[in-house]
């Protein structure tokens, strides 16, 4: 059964908490509930393969050269970091760079203000200290910091140069770097100073682990031949795209799809069936890349690291960071059903995003924002395609696929933001106008859209639409295929939207005025039409919900309700909760560990409770008035007579065999 989604969705921090008693993955949306209490939590408590590719020999000799102290004797640009850690538990790593000054002796450092996959703006520069530079010959170069992300050096033109610094490194959290004594993880963008001159240049990475580890790295990157742990980046696309995984790690049993390695590494793995896991994976590996029929990179990593509950990932360009709770999920059969569609995301992102891009999205400016209107393609497609991914695989059915789609339709349906924001509006709004979106409120969240939902709808809707113009000879596969050839192997770019919507039409061999309108007005989608095309019918009719509505989503916790998010504008908002409060009673009744609803059940719309509400240190009385709420449920069931070409469409669309 479906419970609760809310809030809109990190590009593309994606978090799932799992309900074991049933079976339901809650995939946390609202970035105030999520950030805020999981960093904050995370801070108090911190602070009181060797890879199968081989690289061009004229690359090897270009960068044998290039370890610190030696730094490339090329045009200005070229850039090769040393990573050590020599004393883990204290959080701090320490970086050697080998670079040559900018050619008209204004070297400008800097520190990306945001990473791949995670695009919210992060203060990296906050954690860099004891800066040091000289020229290789041992002469002081001074400095001044010039902004929040940049440090002006006072060079001469063309200057070899040996730089210094360290980085605090206290938050375990994929979007960021983390180090102690078990493990540590790196996003070279959240670590590596870099000058403009570099950014389209090629670069290495050597990492030195703790000398109590063992020697292996963890990354997507490619390894310089010759060298131990030294990685070769064309770009810092690539670099900055390449996460890096250190420690006391596990490597699951690797296994190949089209002859290439991909690999599952991660720290404080719990006990499960391994080896079904892996062979489950590589099925998930299979079907995926079936869908474009082809596999861009040399080796593909899945890096784990631990957190309290639940999963979360971000994409990247040959690898997927996860985070992992180390019990219950993997352990438990529908928790590992839910995080097989996870995976299934993450991984098709290598195609959609990494690849298939809006022409936005890369070369990417590091010190701003990147903003683009059609993240509800690359992400949205991407949440379209996984549960069809997992059924490819063999790995659900096609029940479980409707409801999924039927969960991300009432989602979006069933909020304000609906009529206020579309899915064109929402993609460049993902980025809160260069602000934190972990402080929006409730009701700035429920004014908003989530690109994942609205996104998801409009590529089913395309797909049938296609599958229903050609007699189903063509699909929403084929408009994939088409951009990654077109725009990726052959123009080596993203593409625009009027290319996208081209590639759509031509496919289709017919105009598609009104799908253009779901993307980029808040015009209602006519449902019916669409899923008739394969003989099933939806339901879009408004009912009221049965007992009152109190507004809050909470979670029985240690003798109270755990406040998880709260609506706009229901009475438990316009009392002033807030996630993260505590409510210990109701009307002077304790909490209990039953659902709140069950506590109101002999309520009426417009009477008032009072929640006793424990926030920090401060004890608070609110009185909180019900209403009812209304919603369509979007069910979705078999028309009673099917043509051929429906139940065509359906069976091919959801890949039964």
């Amino acid at each position: 059964m479906y419970t609760h989604r809310n809030g809109i969705r990190l590009h593309c921090f994606k978090c799932i908490l799992i309900n074991l008693k049933s079976g339901i993955g809650f995939q946390v949306l609202s970035r105030t509930y999520l950030m805020n209490s999981y960093i904050s939590d995370q801070k108090n408590r911190y602070r009181a393969l060797a890879a199968h590719a081989l690289l061009f020999a004229v690359v090897i000799m270009f960068f044998q050269t290039a370890s610190f102290g030696q730094p490339a004797t090329g045009t200005p640009g070229n850039i090769s970091y040393v990573v050590s850690m020599p004393e883990p538990q204290d959080h701090v790593y320490h970086v050697k760079i080998g670079s040559r000054s900018s050619g008209n002796g204004k070297t400008a450092l800097k520190m990306s203000a945001w990473t791949p996959g995670y695009y919210e703006l992060v203060d990296f520069a906050s954690a860099v200290s004891n800066l040091s530079v000289k020229t290789v010959k041992g002469k002081p170069v001074t400095w001044r910091k010039t902004d929040r992300n940049t440090w002006l050096l006072n060079t001469s033109p063309g200057e070899l140069l040996e730089i210094t610094y360290s980085v605090k490194a206290v938050i375990p959290f994929i979007g960021n770097i983390y180090l102690d004594e078990n493990y540590g993880y790196i996003i070279p963008g959240g670590l590596l100073l870099y000058t403009n001159d570099a950014l389209h240049k090629p670069a290495t990475i050597e990492i030195q682990p703790y000398n109590k580890w063992p020697s292996y790295v963890a990354t997507g990157l490619n390894p310089v031949g010759g060298k131990i742990n030294v990685f070769y980046a064309a770009n810092f696309d690539e670099l900055f795209d390449s996460p890096l995984l250190i420690g006391k790690l596990e490597a699951l049993p690797e296994f190949k799809v089209q002859g290439k390695i991909h690999q599952f590494i991660g720290h404080g793995l719990e006990e499960f069936d391994r080896k079904g896991f892996m062979s489950d994976l590589q099925k998930i590996v299979q079907a995926g890349s079936e869908i474009i029929g082809d596999i861009p990179y040399n080796h593909y990593s899945f890096l784990a690291i631990p957190t309290r509950r639940g999963f979360g990932g971000i994409e990247h360009l040959n690898s997927a960071s996860l985070m992992l709770a180390t019990r219950n999920v993997l352990s438990d059969t529908a928790a590992r059903n839910v995080f097989y569609t996870f995976l299934a995301h993450e991984y098709f992102h290598t195609y959609n995003v990494k690849r298939i891009r809006p022409i936005e999205l890369g070369p990417f400016d590091y010190s701003k924002e990147n903003y683009t209107n059609l993240l509800w393609i690359s992400e949205g497609f991407t949440d379209y395609y996984q549960y069809l991914i997992v059924k490819a695989a063999g790995l659900t059915n096609n029940g479980n696929i409707l409801e999924a789609y039927r969960q991300h339709i009432a989602n979006y349906e069933n909020k304000p933001g609906r009529l206020l924001e579309s899915a064109a509006e929402a993609s460049h709004n993902l980025w809160a106008e260069g602000e934190d979106a972990s402080t929006r409120s409730a009701e700035q969240q429920a004014k908003t859209i989530s690109v994942y939902d609205k996104g998801c709808a409009i590529g089913l809707m395309l797909d049938l639409k296609i599958r229903h113009e050609t007699q189903n000879r063509r699909t929403l596969d084929d408009v994939m295929r088409i951009l990654y050839t077109r725009y990726y192997k052959q123009l080596h770019r993203g593409f625009t939207e009027q290319e996208f919507w081209n590639t759509c039409e031509s496919t289709a061999g017919t105009a598609l005025t009104e799908l253009k309108s779901y993307a980029n007005t808040t015009v209602a989608p006519d449902y019916p039409k669409y899923f008739r095309y394969a003989g099933l019918n939806i339901d879009t009719v408004i009912r009221q919900r049965p007992g009152v509505y109190l507004g809050a989503d909470a979670v029985y916790t240690d003798s109270s309700f755990v406040v998880r998010a709260v609506e706009w504008p229901y009475g438990a908002w316009k009392a002033g909760i807030t996630a993260g409060d505590r409510i210990t009673s109701v009307n002077g009744n304790a909490a209990v560990n039953v659902p709140l609803e069950e506590l109101l059940k002999d309520k009426h719309a417009g009477e008032t409770v009072t929640l006793k509400v424990r926030r920090k240190d401060e004890i608070l009385e609110l009185p909180v008035i019900l209403s009812k709420k209304t919603e369509k449920d979007f069910t979705i069931t078999p028309l009673k007579e099917q043509t051929d070409l429906q139940r065509k469409i359906y069976h091919s669309w959801l890949r039964d065999r």
